[in-house]
């Protein structure tokens, strides 16, 4: 038996370590007594570079424009918070430690050093061993099996290459194997940890694959986000949509000069314009048409584009900034496309065109005849004229144009009643105020069609 106190910090950590490892399940400790060492637990200097190293030494410290502060007796230069310029701390130690004897650096690594003993820590022959078992299963397409061999390498590996490759069959193995849900988890765990893999292209590719599947399934059968799916491994548990959406952008947002990425974004605005969220289809169509300019879906991304803001618009009673948006798509379209539509696509152009032209000479139409309707005749000429220059070809200019004669002479605003009542207010002064302000003629005055029995007058709006 041991001879020490019971309140004896040996005795402690044989306590802790021992509940730790008989958690796992291990009864017995196989470990040579002449190879184990204590954790010291007393007092060490602070490692260079660390906060304690820093708060001894800060106020020694001289600090050199350009280079960073500079300790006596130490090499190199440190920042104001005491690390390296040049070169990495020996040892990271969080600002806040937790109490207790196991936050210690030491008793941390003497009990990682006591599982890798045991045979719970990295072990890169036992990784090999496994990594060349998945292989073999999946090469006779045992998939399940695969999967589990290659995690034990995952768990095993201490070199970054063969985890990298373990983690990629693994999410492999769930592709192949129609768990598409962990295969897609599988391949975002990977490329979080791998940002960089070699499997990138390769990646993609399967996830655009599961996310182009999932989207086809939603619209073969629509269903509630919040409905379970509890039968088909394919899919995921809720809202099928949502993570086919939510795939689609992780493509982008891991490979965004990829081949895949403009296909996401073209995907995930069709998703939208299917469903009717014309507002969100609209967004993705000019992420496209701003991010891709070279994409091969630059024609569709422009002409649908144009079908969500004429959707968005909400009428002539509304803001016309998407008719105004739309008018700039189509002059766009022209531009880059105008000499290598067919004789289709121009003729879809032509109806998106009238379609468009049409709602901005209602707009302008509806807001000539509301001032038109309340005796602001001055008002009612301006906009009729404006749409008769803008849209002459519409059915509405005709109508405009002999409107627009009618009110010839007539008052610019309609009669006040109870003048003398309007005086008495205060502000009366500042309206006659700013009607002595002269007014700048126009150097080019808009000019309407004569009327056909006077040809020698012509009627100007002013």
């Amino acid at each position: 038996m041991f001879d020490m106190p019971l309140n004896s910090p040996q005795l402690f950590v044989i306590l802790t370590v021992a509940s730790l490892l008989g958690a796992s399940g291990c009864a017995t400790m196989n470990v040579n007594p002449s190879t184990w060492q204590w954790p010291s637990l007393a007092s060490e200097a602070a490692p260079m570079g660390s906060p304690d190293w820093w708060k001894k030494h800060k106020k020694a410290a001289e600090f050199v424009p350009g280079e960073g502060y500079r300790v006596v007796g130490v090499e190199g230069f440190f920042d104001q918070q005491g690390r390296p310029m040049k070169a990495h701390a020996a040892k990271s130690v969080d600002e806040e430690k937790k109490s207790g004897l196991l936050s210690d650096v030491q008793v941390a690594s003497s009990v990682a050093d006591m599982k890798s003993q045991l045979g719970y820590g990295p072990d890169q022959a036992a990784a090999e061993q496994s990594f060349a078992a998945g292989e073999g299963l999946f090469r006779r397409q045992e998939y399940g099996e695969a999967a589990k061999q290659f995690k034990k390498a995952i768990a095993k590996s201490a070199d970054p290459s063969l985890e990298q490759n373990g983690m990629f069959f693994l999410a492999e193995s769930l592709f192949f194997s129609d768990q598409y849900p962990e295969a897609v988890e599988a391949y975002d765990e990977l490329l979080d940890k791998h940002p960089n893999s070699s499997h990138l292209d390769k990646i993609v590719r399967r996830q655009f694959d599961i996310a182009h599947y999932w989207e086809k399934t939603y619209q073969h059968k629509p269903h509630w986000a919040i409905t379970p799916n509890l039968f088909d491994k394919t899919r995921p548990l809720f809202d099928t949509s949502g993570n086919s959406l939510k795939t689609y952008e992780n493509i982008r947002l891991n490979d965004p000069t990829g081949p895949l990425a403009d296909d996401s974004i073209m995907a995930t605005a069709n998703s939208h314009f299917l469903r009717g969220r014309y507002g969100d289809a609209d967004y993705y169509y000019g992420l496209l048409r701003r991010e891709y300019p070279r994409s091969e879906h630059q024609y569709e991304a422009h002409v649908l584009g144009l079908q969500c803001k004429l959707r968005i618009y909400q009428g002539p009673d509304y803001v016309s900034v998407p008719l105004l948006e739309a008018k700039q798509l189509i002059k766009q379209l022209k531009t880059q496309f105008g000499a290598d539509l067919s004789t289709t696509e121009r003729k879809r152009l032509a109806e998106i065109q009238g379609t468009l032209v049409m709602q901005l000479a209602t707009r302008d139409f509806n807001r000539a005849k509301g001032y038109d309707d309340n005796k602001h005749f001055e008002s009612a000429r301006m906009y009729y004229s404006q749409l008769v220059r803008d849209y002459p070809d519409t059915p509405l200019a005709e109508e405009s144009r002999k409107r627009f004669i009618e009110l010839g002479g007539k008052p610019a605003h309609p009669e006040t009643k109870m003048q003398w009542l309007v005086d008495l207010f205060p502000e009366n002064a500042e309206r006659t105020a700013i009607a002595q302000v002269p007014m700048v003629e126009s150097e080019n005055p808009i000019e309407i069609a004569r009327e056909p029995m006077q040809a020698t007058e012509a009627t100007t709006v002013r």
